[in-house]
């Protein structure tokens, strides 16, 4: 496969990806306490694959035409990595409200995925006193939301304090990360991860707070939009060449 050729397949996923979205939307309307569930986990299941073959396709074109070392795209393959452990996650997530062993094991993915990503970042960029900041800062707002709304964890609360403190300082570091190399792979891993965040907030909300659907559909939209900008990030025509 050349690079054109390459960029051609991923622009069609990326459109395809959006436009399965609007039909993963519909179908999670219908999934009223698991009415509809075996479509909607079909539907999330695919674009799950989607973003993890953006990402294995992003890496190729890294590989074969970055002309750079292994040492950065090894750190780069921890990400790729992630994203597949991510689509698992996304299956066992889907039983957040039938099973509460299945969504905790979603839970403990998504761990994974964060770990990996924030190894990825700290192959090259070491912990500096700013992600410890931003994340305190981050973490203070998302216990106070959790306290202003009353948030009961019950058998997850250990499972979700540490994946909070994880997804937190992931993106923390994704922002240091951004602010020390400029480059537009490196913004769009910044905006992938805060909106990664941004859905996970969301999420609680809905699962702990509130039953309006709308907090779901913004969380499910940043959540998918922010993968794919992960994995697009690795593209050549964006990354960071160092290593």
């Amino acid at each position: 496969m050349d690079w054109i050729t390459g960029n051609y397949i991923t622009l069609a996923i990326v459109i395809a990806y959006g436009v399965l979205f609007v039909f993963y939307l519909n179908a999670e309307k219908k999934n009223t306490d698991g009415a509809n569930f075996k479509q909607a986990t079909a539907l999330k299941l695919t674009l799950s694959g989607m973003f993890c073959a953006v990402g294995v396709l992003s890496y190729y074109l890294l590989y074969n035409y970055a002309h750079r070392g292994g040492f950065y795209l090894n750190l780069q393959l921890l990400v790729v990595i992630g994203l597949f452990v991510a689509m698992a996650g996304d299956f066992f997530l889907q039983y957040i409200r039938l099973d509460i062993k299945k969504y905790k094991t979603g839970i403990r993915f998504f761990t994974g995925t964060q770990i990996l990503f924030l190894i990825g970042m700290l192959i090259v960029y070491r912990i500096g006193w700013r992600e410890v900041v931003i994340t305190a800062a981050i973490l203070a707002l998302v216990l106070l939301l959790m306290k202003k709304q009353d948030w009961q964890l019950g058998e997850a609360q250990k499972a979700l304090t540490a994946y909070t403190i994880l997804i937190t300082l992931m993106a923390a570091k994704s922002v240091t990360v951004f602010l020390t190399d400029f480059t537009a792979g490196t913004l769009l891993f910044m905006v992938g991860a805060a909106l990664f965040l941004l859905s996970d907030i969301l999420l609680g909300v809905w699962n702990y707070h509130t039953d309006r659907r709308a907090h779901m559909n913004v969380s499910w939209l940043a959540y998918f939009a922010g993968l794919m900008l992960i994995a697009l990030s690795m593209s050549p025509e964006f990354a960071a060449y160092i290593g």
